[in-house]
């Protein structure tokens, strides 16, 4: 029999047991397939909940979504588009095959990079949608009409041909075969309850491949079957009186802002892990950045001495359409309901409450929000309205020095205040203890380029002493009029060579992926880095099949750029290069901070505040900040 996770047992006293259809697949599931199976059931996955997943160790994987659907309410059209009685929803399918991209995109790190280079890589999973209360005839009959308005729609244009033209009928017959495909391989990945077991019994006979490593393989145990937590005692963080007391899990609203490194991140893990220990149900921790969930889970797991598998950490706008997927809620009706000059406003459409009017969302007891600067206040409302529970407990954590997307600090400051009390403070940085020199730095630039613009933001809290002279680097140079990577790459060497620098500790930033890409060809000729952003190698790939100056080239290098920022870890044990705006939140003991002519002191402040010891500045040599730092670092 295939191995349950969790066990069979334990399924049935779950708080929401399994339909009677997911309860009859996990019946044959258990009957069809032998030990080396194994058989994840509704697992969290930082906000996805795909109903069954299974595993071939060697082979391949499995996703299944499960319908109990009565399909006499429902409708698919020759668009492939399905209608709940007059509702536009998501199809099954694409709920299936959302849960197979962000398996890529979000969720596993060797697979989504692996197929970044080799696209044959995506053929590892497969999919298919159960529905508990349909045979096999009826699904065809379900999509018979669909298939035949296709059918005919291309026997008309064959008729028609001459008259409407070669390139017309062309571009339209083009369309037919897309609809055609697209419902025939839909159709076909739709399972009966009477060829159910047939199905699974395919996927049983499938072989060996090469490509599903022992690596991939535990990527996918790592996060479906996270370790078993011990009761081993977490890393002990010495907490001061007012850190302690924000530490404390209540229910209730409230909002925290301090300056970069006071530890608000550390706050909000183990707020979390006290959150869980009092409810005992799932914590949602919301991020902007991508790259702060690993961190945060790491911090989360450290704090706690084992697993995080009760905490959901995702950024905004993947949870978002996580939830719309998990609802099967289709985005395009909601769209229509909005202008076309509206349309293209992404932060409008993600803070729309109406997205979810209706549905009964699951809803969380406590919801942790951090970079509330980043967000648009309509999207604290709809969280909160939304998904946090009745008597729930949510806390915002932010800081506004860092706004680098340039949101409207006044309008948005009264918005996020309303209804969670007033903000409290935090001014103390323990990022960089033995370095009072570094938080000199800090406080001076706030008080030099930000407090006129942030009358409100938090200033560093620091006492001048004698400490403030211990620091190993905290120097500026110019590069010139003209970036030139070349110069900014032998001045790193000579940096790592002459203060022994390990390359973990090491980050090198900016606000210009165009200027990082050519510095991280001349690091990789001597040693591995990691980065949040696209290689001359990928570019190379994608430029054999896609026009560079094409809108899908573009597309292809967000891809890459996303998929690389979610599964970025901050201890890689090598060199990283990244942009300001990715590398917002982490840390480094030492960063290399290269400053654009065009950057506004809110970026410059985001990327040198990245510092925990040593900080390294190259500026053009006609900066506006270049008067400043000449006073405040030594001039190389």
């Amino acid at each position: 029999m295939a191995k349950f996770f969790p066990d069979l047992e334990n399924i049935d006293r779950l708080t929401v047991p399994p339909t009677d259809g997911e309860r009859h697949l996990l019946m044959l599931l258990s009957s069809t397939l032998d030990e080396t199976y194994e058989v994840y059931f509704n697992p969290y996955l930082d906000g996805d909940r795909p109903d069954v997943i299974v595993i071939k160790p060697g082979c391949g994987a499995l996703i299944i979504e499960v319908k109990d659907w009565n399909l006499v309410h429902y409708k698919v059209d020759s668009k492939n588009q399905w209608c709940y009685r007059t509702s536009l929803i998501r199809s099954p399918q694409q709920q299936a095959f959302r849960y197979k991209e962000n398996l890529f995109n979000l969720h596993l790190p060797v697979l989504g990079l692996q197929h970044l280079t080799n696209p044959n890589f995506y053929n590892l999973i497969s999919v298919g949608v159960y529905f508990h209360c349909a045979s096999r005839q009826q699904l065809n009959a379900f999509y018979r009409n669909a298939l035949d308005d296709v059918r005919e729609r291309a026997l008309s244009l064959n008729r028609d041909r001459q008259r409407i033209g070669l390139i017309n009928y062309e571009k339209q017959m083009d369309r037919c075969d897309r609809a055609r495909f697209k419902l025939e391989r839909d159709l076909g990945m739709s399972w009966g309850y009477d060829n159910v077991t047939k199905k699974l019994q395919l996927f049983d006979k499938r072989g060996k491949h090469p490509l599903f490593t022992s690596e991939i393989y535990e990527d996918f145990t790592r996060r479906l079957r996270p370790p078993v937590h011990t009761q081993q005692q977490g890393v002990m963080v010495a907490f001061d009186a007012k850190q302690q007391a924000l530490t404390v899990s209540n229910p209730g609203f409230a909002k925290v802002k301090g300056v970069a490194g006071c530890g608000k991140t550390t706050i909000l893990a183990q707020r979390a892990i006290n959150a869980h220990a009092r409810h005992q149900s799932q914590v949602l921790i919301l991020t902007f950045n991508i790259t702060l969930r690993h961190y945060i889970r790491d911090t989360v797991s450290r704090l706690q001495g084992g697993s995080g598998e009760y905490y959901e950490v995702i950024h905004y706008h993947a949870f978002i359409n996580s939830q719309l997927n998990n609802y099967g809620i289709s985005l395009k009706s909601k769209l229509d309901e909005l202008s076309s000059a509206q349309r293209p406003n992404l932060d409008k459409i993600f803070g729309m409450k109406s997205l979810f009017e209706g549905v009964n969302t699951e809803r969380y007891q406590t919801i942790l929000i951090d970079e509330v600067q980043d967000y648009d206040p309509e999207w604290i409302k709809l969280v909160r309205d939304c998904f946090l529970a009745e008597n729930g407990e949510m806390i915002l954590f932010g800081d506004q020095s860092q706004n680098i997307y340039d949101r409207p600090s006044d309008g948005r400051e009264s918005a996020v205040v309303l209804g969670f009390g007033s903000w409290v403070r935090l001014t103390k940085s323990y990022r960089s203890a033995a370095d009072a020199s570094l938080l000199e730095l800090f406080r001076n630039f706030q008080m030099k380029h930000l407090i006129r613009k942030y009358v409100d933001s938090e200033i560093f809290d620091f006492k001048v002493t004698q400490a403030s002279m211990r620091y190993d680097l905290l120097n500026y140079e110019a590069y010139g009029k003209a970036y030139d990577p070349v110069f900014i790459f032998e001045k790193i060497q000579s940096y790592i060579r002459e203060y022994q620098l390990h390359p973990n500790d090491i980050a090198i930033v900016s606000s210009k992926v165009e200027w990082l890409i050519p510095l991280n060809e001349a690091f990789k000729k001597f040693e591995k880095t990691k980065v949040m952003f696209e290689e001359e190698a990928e570019i190379k790939a994608i430029a054999v099949y896609i026009n560079v100056e094409s809108e899908p080239f573009k597309e292809e290098i967000d891809k890459i750029r996303r998929r690389k920022k979610c599964f970025f870890m901050q201890n890689s044990g090598l060199i990283k290069l990244s942009t300001i705006h990715s590398f917002k939140g982490l840390e480094a003991k030492t960063v290399f901070c290269i400053i654009a002519p065009e950057d506004e002191a809110e970026m410059v402040y985001t990327g040198v505040t990245r510092a925990q010891k040593n900080l390294v500045v190259f500026d053009s040599s006609e900066s506006r900040f270049r008067t400043f730092f000449h006073a405040h670092m030594t001039v190389v």
